[in-house]
């Protein structure tokens, strides 16, 4: 007996969408009559850019290294009070979700001169535990 697939499967065997197959392209409607011109806008027209897409992440992998905002400032602040690492200025910080959040901080020595890597997890909250350091390294001039 020959199996087949549906067919609404066929317009993504062939590469196409469903809806722009189906349906056909969109279009704007014109309105009827006279043409109309637009006023003129003073000054050169500068083309709006275009968003930039998102990188893609992978599963389980850490975001790109961005400025810490307040909150994670605060995870910061609150993992290293007793640690070593609370001497340290955070300069970035990417996150990757995991049982809970780890967070990657760049960070730089208070005289400036050596740079840092502080990783910290910070558990979910109906564990009820404490964000904690998990790891302190040096940074080489290659990272």
């Amino acid at each position: 007996m020959k199996r087949s697939l549906p067919l609404f499967f066929l317009p993504l065997l062939l590469g196409g969408c469903v809806w722009h197959c189906v349906d056909g392209p969109a279009e704007t409607p014109v309105a009827a009559g006279p043409a109309q011109e637009q006023p003129a806008k003073p000054g050169p027209e500068a083309k709006p850019e275009p968003p930039k897409p998102p990188k893609p992440v992978k599963v389980g992998a850490y975001s790109e290294h961005i400025a810490p905002d307040p909150e994670q400032r605060d995870v910061f602040a609150a993992a290293t009070r007793g640690s070593e690492a609370r001497n340290l200025r955070p300069l970035t910080v990417a996150t990757q979700v995991v049982n809970g959040l780890n967070y990657d901080f760049r960070c730089v020595s208070e005289d400036g001169r050596r740079r840092y890597s502080v990783i910290i997890h910070r558990p979910l909250p109906q564990s009820g535990e404490a964000p904690r350091v998990v790891s302190i390294r040096e940074l080489s001039a290659t990272d």
